[in-house]
């Protein structure tokens, strides 16, 4: 018998679902390409869209919130310490810091300020694109100034500026994209649930898609909040370290951070009761495998740097840990300058405002070398810098060198083939580097308020964000600390 080349009914059927599910897939697959293509179509229209963060206002307004925009500003503390317009630069790293203005109040017409008070149910959120490829950004929020009635009178509010928890970092971050750089995300800082809950409903009822979504716990049971003279103010920063490829693109990203990223107050207009958060679980620094077993090549290397150097006489200059915990100094009432659960800083020299206290000054005849262990080599960072500063009274950096450049620096201080080489480092740090590629100018540029001269007394700052396997800064215990020698001649 023939067979008929007609396809039966039954079969027809099984064409059109087969064809019917391929077509469905491959729309699903086009939509995830492009919900995840980064920066995407999304990310780009939803951070840069005014009107799409206007259409979100208009949802929290339908839903009894009243909004009003703040700002993102970049911070230049080094250049208005050379323009006069403060008394220090504050000890900033070399890298972008942005400011996130939160109107005062829910009132209108509040100016928009960076440190302010927030009421038990409001919220702050950010609406915009991150940073460019970078090897760190992180997001904080500090419990700025706090008021205390048993302090004697002028002294009762005091500057903490004291991390609240963790930072959401680019290894924490939700956001738009295959990668957390250069695509869309919105960040949610409030005390409250319940308030919370509501943003993020209106968030998706406008066409923003929950995975980009992030909230930063305010925790209640730690804050006075309120709007009395005595409540705690807030305040939040974001802070970029070491672009990758090319800095063009950093610079535009903070150059437009002021129009691309949105910041928004959100208040409820009617008083509700409060459902505050809990305190959220802190993200545990260390691994259990640390440095240690480099600590007695680092003496190796000192040796091998000394030796150098004949002639020289050589100072040390040991490193102590500053700004571990926020929630230590909150509690101690003392203020550790902005810290970072993301970084370890390490303060050596003279940096009396920290413990660090041993008093170093550079003639133009003497120079310093910094060393120790690539702590990204080694797994414990992701990206780490060394800053000298003008210490005493400007505060300012006066030389730095980031990660990138250790690599092979330590080769010359150990024997041929040494395998330790590949994860240690030593640069040379002058007032007269002359060519040697290995140095980092100590020098001050464009800055008339400030001289370097032979008594000016500096200190260092090292900096190691972010252990890729905890998402977290390293702990102390499990860091060899960096270290430097001075050289001078001898008399």
């Amino acid at each position: 018998m023939i067979m008929s080349t007609r396809p039966s009914i039954a079969v027809t059927v099984r064409l059109a679902m087969t064809a019917m599910k391929m077509t469905m897939l491959l729309s699903t697959t086009i939509s995830v390409l492009l919900l995840l293509s980064a920066p995407c179509a999304f990310a780009q229209r939803a951070g840069q869209d005014a009107s799409l963060v206007a259409k979100f206002q208009t949802a929290l307004q339908q839903d009894g919130f009243s909004v009003h925009p703040g700002m993102v500003s970049t911070v230049d503390w080094a250049g208005m310490y050379c323009k006069g317009e403060r008394p220090d630069a504050g000890y900033v790293n070399k890298a972008p810091y942005l400011m996130i203005q939160v109107p005062q109040s829910a009132d209108p017409s509040a100016p928009v300020v960076e440190y302010f008070k927030l009421r038990p149910d409001e919220a702050i959120v950010l609406i915009g694109p991150t940073p460019p490829p970078v090897k760190y950004f992180g997001f904080n929020a500090f419990l700025g100034t706090r008021f205390y009635p048993d302090e004697p009178a002028g002294t009762q509010r005091r500057w903490l500026v004291a991390t609240l928890g963790d930072a959401i970092n680019n290894a924490t971050i939700k956001t738009a994209g295959p990668t957390p750089f250069g695509t869309l995300a919105v960040i949610i800082f409030t005390p409250d649930r319940g308030t919370d809950a509501s943003i993020r409903t209106a968030l998706q009822r406008t066409g923003y898609p929950p995975a980009v979504v992030n909230t930063m716990v305010l925790p209640s049971s730690m804050l006075k909040l309120g709007e009395s003279d005595t409540a705690d103010e807030l305040t939040l920063k974001m802070r970029i370290g070491l672009v990758e490829g090319s800095p063009e693109r950093l610079d535009a990203y903070v150059r437009d951070a002021g129009t691309a990223v949105k910041v928004l107050r959100v208040t409820p207009t009617t008083t509700t009761a409060a459902d505050p958060f809990p305190v959220p679980p802190l993200r545990v620094r260390g691994t259990g495998q640390g440095e240690m077993n480099l600590m007695g090549k680092v003496d190796e290397l000192r040796a091998g740097i000394i030796a150098a150097n004949p002639g020289m006489h050589a100072t040390d200059i040991l490193s102590m840990p500053v700004g571990y915990e926020g929630y230590d100094y909150i509690q101690r009432r003392t203020s550790p300058g902005a810290d970072s659960r993301d970084n370890l800083f390490l303060a050596a020299g003279y940096i009396p405002q920290f413990g660090s206290s041993q008093r170093v000054a550079l003639a133009e005849d003497e120079f310093l070398v910094v060393y120790g262990v690539n702590h990204v080599a080694t797994g414990k960072a992701s990206y780490a810098s060394v800053n000298v500063y003008a210490s005493e009274f400007a505060k300012l950096s006066i030389g730095q060198v980031f990660h990138d450049k250790f690599p092979g620096t330590a080769a010359p201080y150990l024997p041929a083939g040494d395998p330790a080489v590949s994860r240690l480092y030593a640069v040379k740090a002058s007032r007269n580097c002359g060519d040697d590629p290995n140095c980092v100018p100590l020098r001050v540029d464009g800055c008339p308020v400030l001289t370097l001269e032979d008594d000016t007394a500096v200190g260092f700052f090292f900096r190691m964000y972010l252990e890729p396997a905890t998402r977290a800064g390293a702990a102390m215990q499990e860091i060899v600390y960096d270290r430097a020698i001075k050289f001078s001649p001898r008399p």
